[in-house]
């Protein structure tokens, strides 16, 4: 149970707290919550459905809700910062 804690409360920040890096913060989210449901292809894809930073925004909101992630929109925004940088780059 202890590790367990620990491991979600290194991904999950307290309420108003700011990420030094909130690109490697948003990769570590990342890699933590979304590899569980799929890989790097989707970001990748000739036919990609997300063409703006607020609809990559927005499909992190709702990856995040449909699989209960408790994040902050401060972790939200870390990943979609990370996810741009990476793939994206609106």
């Amino acid at each position: 149970m202890f590790l367990s804690t620990v491991s979600f409360s290194a991904i999950c920040l307290a309420d108003g707290e700011d990420i030094a890096d909130p690109i490697a913060y948003g990769e570590q989210a990342h890699k933590t919550h979304c590899y569980k449901c799929h890989s790097d292809d989707i970001y990748t894809r000739e036919n990609r459905i997300v063409k703006s930073i607020d609809a990559l925004s927005k499909q992190v909101d709702r990856c995040k809700d449909n699989i209960g992630i408790p994040w902050f929109d401060e972790d939200a925004d870390a990943v979609v910062q990370f996810l741009n940088k990476k793939y994206y780059r609106f």
